[in-house]
């Protein structure tokens, strides 16, 4: 059966995870079909966005299996068999990061280490602020993995993560709602589909096919120096000249700001 479902309307490609009986578990059949599921999306020219949540309501996924975990650790391979699982959960991360499309993730229920970690390379980040998490890599007796200790320090900060990750407390969203983790935390499900719905149809009434470089525009900044990012800047500014919508565009942004 089947861990992934995928549905499209209007250019929205939604991901959901269905694996009720691992409670979608990153275990290597899950990662493969998230990764298949990514990258067909992704080649997808139809598709504007990628939405990741989970079938189920009361939970996004349980993270690490953590049954195959204490197998992998009896095992004389296991070091082996658990980089063959991690490296396709990677390849899943990196899909994700370097996507062209504007992905999202929508998050309920419980997503516990991986569970999340796998999300946090996504553009826009939205949970139910009844969502729980936990970090709890140091009392499992692993070191931080899945993009965790990349992507937690540039958002929410070195001390809050250190914090996460030393108690290995669990946490729901609505404590962590101004630390920078999620762009949004809502009341309830319903009004995260609401708002990802809002989001997307939004997103399309732009030029989805500048994302790709407004994206790296943004990550290469704290890399690059000033000079080179105003060269690259005005590189892709003038290219956008070549879509003939443009004008069209500039013409009803003059429009509304004339009726303002």
């Amino acid at each position: 059966m089947s861990s992934i479902q995928v549905d499209s309307k209007e250019g929205i490609y939604y991901i959901l995870m269905n694996n009720p009986e691992t409670r979608n578990s990153l275990d290597l059949a899950m990662a493969t079909e998230l990764y298949e599921a990514v990258r067909e999306a992704n080649e997808n020219p139809s598709c504007n966005a990628i939405v990741f949540l989970s079938k189920a309501r009361a939970f996004f996924s349980s993270g690490p299996a953590l049954d195959e975990l204490i197998e992998l650790s009896t095992l004389q391979n296991g070091a082996a068999l658990l980089s063959e699982v991690v490296e396709k959960l990677n390849q899943v991360i990196l899909e994700i990061y370097h996507s062209p499309k504007l992905t999202i993730a929508g998050v309920h229920g419980y997503a516990y280490g991986g569970g999340l970690n796998i999300m946090l390379a996504c553009d826009y980040r939205i949970a139910e602020e009844k969502a729980k998490f936990v970090e709890n890599f140091h009392y499992m007796g692993f070191t931080p993995d899945l993009s965790a200790s990349y992507f937690l320090p540039r958002y929410i900060g070195l001390s809050h993560t250190m914090e996460l990750l030393l108690t290995g407390r669990m946490f729901t969203a609505k404590e962590v709602a101004d630390w920078g983790l999620f762009h949004d935390v809502v009341e309830k499900r319903a009004v995260m589909l609401e708002r990802i719905d809002t989001l997307c149809r939004q997103f399309v009434q732009g030029e989805v096919r500048n994302l790709q470089r407004m994206k790296e525009l943004l990550r290469t900044s704290f890399y690059s120096t000033l000079e080179e990012h105003l060269d690259k800047e005005k590189r892709y500014l003038s290219d956008c000249l070549k879509y003939p919508e443009l004008t069209g565009r500039l013409k009803n942004v003059a429009g509304m700001s004339l009726t303002n």
